[in-house]
């Protein structure tokens, strides 16, 4: 590595094993699943079934 990345992670971590760490917990975090998301649509006019599953947190 450049010498540059070495003096931006002294700024920030105190020794290696901290630097390892932080390495460690966020590709942890990347291996999370991902959040539900949900699709809905008033393909067919009807708003007030549409507008009622909008307003009850699609069942949560």
């Amino acid at each position: 590595m450049d010498e540059k990345y070495y003096k931006l992670l002294k700024e920030q971590f105190v020794s290696k094993e901290a630097v390892l760490t932080e390495i460690i917990n966020l590709s942890a975090i990347c291996e999370l699943p991902k959040g539900t998301e949900h699709f809905v649509s008033d393909l067919h006019g009807e708003y007030d079934a549409f507008n009622h599953v909008l307003r009850n947190g699609s069942g949560s």
